[in-house]
């Protein structure tokens, strides 16, 4: 079984099954919506959903939504998934500096970095700064929690190796502790970028005038639920693409911890 799971053409199979389910899931979308099934008010058919796409695009506004969104994504992104992965390596290689700031970390972590929206909208005003923070903050703790871990992760029977060899510290992170700690980084990043696009969504719909998350509340308050749909749909495929370019980064820089991530 373990064989025919690591099989090319096993999980080509899957992938395209994965595809054609979506598809089916669509149709049916169609047809229960054709027959009445579902509430048009509430759910719009795919077509209309379409249809409402095509406008955007045509009128330029959804692009310039998407635009001022990913580029707000993308700095707050950086911002906070650089701390977290500096922070917690510096931690997860110095013991002592991680015990003595573990009370503090552990009183922060808890808190919902949306529940600071105003707070920081407070502290940093209403413009772009705030809406970078939030976002920051969300991506910042995904990274950090994984990177620390996968220091943890590092083996201790490689590093006790090491000592003997009179390796330096340099080569012990270098050779040991850094390809153990790869595969939590990067699964820290695939994280914080989901919930960074969820940061801004809310971010924005709180405070902004431009953006994906202002342009789901907008259609909200204008019952318009075909153009919420576009601003919903276009989150999760601007995800996934940015997901699935994190996963071939990781399988071509961590060549040799690829077999779960296939």
């Amino acid at each position: 079984m373990k064989q025919l799971k690591n099989d090319k053409n096993y999980v080509t199979l899957l992938k395209v099954l994965s595809v054609v389910l979506l598809v089916v899931l669509i149709v049916l979308w169609q047809w229960a919506a054709e027959k009445g099934l579902i509430n048009m008010i509430i759910l719009p058919a795919p077509s209309r959903v379409y249809a409402a796409f095509i406008r955007m695009v045509q009128d330029g506004s959804l692009l310039k939504h998407i635009r001022i969104s990913f580029h707000r994504v993308m700095v707050g992104y950086v911002l906070g998934a650089a701390a977290g992965v500096i922070l917690g390596f510096i931690l997860g290689a110095f013991r002592s500096l991680e015990i003595l700031t573990s009370c503090i970390l552990g009183l922060f972590r808890p808190i919902p970095p949306l529940a600071l929206i105003p707070m920081l909208i407070l502290w940093l005003g209403i413009g772009e700064n705030s809406k970078i923070a939030v976002i920051a903050l969300v991506a910042f703790w995904p990274t950090f929690v994984n990177t620390q871990e996968g220091i943890h992760q590092a083996d201790n029977k490689l590093l006790e190796l090491a000592t003997v060899l009179k390796k330096s510290r340099f080569e012990k992170i270098c050779t040991i502790i850094l390809p153990s700690a790869l595969p939590y980084v990067f699964a820290g990043l695939r994280l914080s970028i989901s919930r960074a696009w969820g940061g801004v969504v809310v971010a924005e719909m709180l405070a902004a005038s431009a953006g994906v998350g202002f342009l789901i509340q907008y259609s909200r308050e204008l019952s318009k639920p075909d153009m919420m749909l576009v601003g919903v749909i276009t989150i999760a495929v601007i995800g996934y693409l940015i997901d699935t370019l994190l996963k071939l980064l990781h399988k071509r820089i961590c060549y040799w911890h690829v077999n779960s991530i296939d």
